[in-house]
């Protein structure tokens, strides 16, 4: 943000130097007056005008390198998405496992294809692990239990398929964590920013009620 700062003549002389009075008065980038000419501020409306910027860029910003509060919430509700995801898949296997032993007509529950229907955003189960959560499947891979195996069609145990959506889970857990830490830090700076418009405003009050009660 460019500030200019300009000095003027307050037509009163030091009685001490004889010399005239000056003061300084700012213009900042974006503060302007109606008629879209720079605003000149005083000291404590440059630190206003810098404070309510800082805390604009630290609730959203266009640089996708630099978190703000908004990307940062737009982040956490992905990994929320995604957990309750997994963890929905994770139930609907844990339940087909408990059919393993039961009888079917066909013997017991030997295999069963990971694409079945899914719970996030209308995709199948198959697209979202591989897709979207990042676990690696073969396409068309079937979950073997028991210790099925086929030379056919590509097979992950149920055991591995547990464990890989687990890690994930894991994973997500401590992204979301980590992304908490930095929302907490970044809201606290925001804050800081407002606490010190509110007390230099406070300070400005305080002034004008002391000139008044001396006049």
């Amino acid at each position: 943000m460019a500030i200019e700062t300009v000095e003027f003549d307050l037509s009163m002389v030091n009685p001490e130097t004889g010399r005239y009075l000056t003061a300084n008065m700012y213009k900042v980038e974006g503060v302007t007056n109606p008629d879209g000419s720079l605003r000149e501020l005083s000291i404590g409306q440059l630190v206003m005008a810098l404070c309510l910027k800082r805390a604009a860029e630290i609730e959203y910003n266009t640089d996708p390198d630099v978190p703000d509060i908004v990307s940062l919430m737009d982040e956490m509700e992905t990994t929320t998405a995604m957990l309750e995801a997994l963890t929905s898949i994770e139930q609907y296997w844990v339940e087909k496992e408990k059919t393993v032993n039961d009888s079917h007509g066909f013997g017991p529950l030997s295999a069963w294809y990971v694409g079945a229907e899914g719970p996030y955003k209308g995709m199948n189960q198959y697209k979202f692990l591989t897709q979207v959560a990042g676990i690696s499947l073969e396409s068309g891979t079937w979950i073997g239990f028991n210790g099925y195996t086929s030379s056919a069609r590509p097979v992950i145990s149920y055991e591995d398929l547990m464990s890989q959506i687990e890690a994930k889970m894991d994973e997500k857990n401590s992204f979301s964590q980590q992304k908490m830490i930095e929302l907490q830090s970044l809201t606290n700076k925001r804050d800081q920013s407002y606490d010190m418009i509110s007390n230099i405003l406070k300070s400005l009050n305080t002034t004008l009620v002391g000139n008044a009660n001396n006049m």
